[in-house]
């Protein structure tokens, strides 16, 4: 449990969860904004969905865990007696070779598996459930402006405010003609 801990904040550490501005949205001309909020949450939840459990990635990331619980919990608590004072002078450091090797170990098992490089697949499978649905549903991606971005972003995640200027832009069949953005949708695996 401490390994998975350890494995989940290792992962999603600052710079993996500093997300960027949102670079694109799907739009659909014309679409009323209920039913641009209805299939938004029918195709997030379709994503969400995606069994991900096969995954070569996931089960990567299960070993690794695994792996990690091992060496954490394999560990003497402590390292029975203290280590040994200095010999002298010269101010080093005595290092536990335990908790050496016990770092060394945790090392090895984490840059194996790779997290972040397996995330990003795990998020890539989702995102594809999810523009499979959309696109299903006939909507096409489009590339926000910087002006567009700009203007989303002194907006508040989740208000009305922001809802109604993404559903303004993503109904809008000038904006889609102007901005359609070329994206290749997967097919279903």
């Amino acid at each position: 449990m401490i390994a998975r801990l350890a494995l989940a904040t290792l992962c999603l550490s600052g710079s993996a969860l500093a997300a960027d501005p949102p670079r694109g949205s799907w739009g659909r001309a014309g679409v009323s904004l209920d039913q641009y909020r209805t299939d938004a949450v029918e195709c997030g939840r379709a994503g969400l969905s995606t069994d991900v459990s096969q995954m070569k990635a996931v089960k990567t990331l299960i070993t690794a865990s695994r792996q990690l619980d091992s060496v954490l919990t394999n560990q003497p608590s402590g390292g029975g007696a203290a280590p040994p004072p200095s010999s002298g002078g010269g101010g080093m450091l005595e290092v536990d070779p335990v908790a050496l090797n016990t770092a060394q170990q945790v090392a090895r098992i984490t840059e194996g598996a790779n997290p972040r490089a397996r995330f990003r697949e795990v998020r890539t499978a989702l995102q594809t459930t999810t523009d499979q649905c959309l696109t299903g549903k006939g909507y096409v991606r489009f590339t926000l402006t910087r002006d567009q971005r700009e203007h989303l972003e002194a907006l508040r995640r989740g208000t009305p405010e922001r809802h109604a200027y993404l559903h303004a832009l993503a109904s809008d069949p000038d904006v889609l003609a102007r901005q359609r953005a070329s994206v290749e949708v997967l097919p279903a695996q």
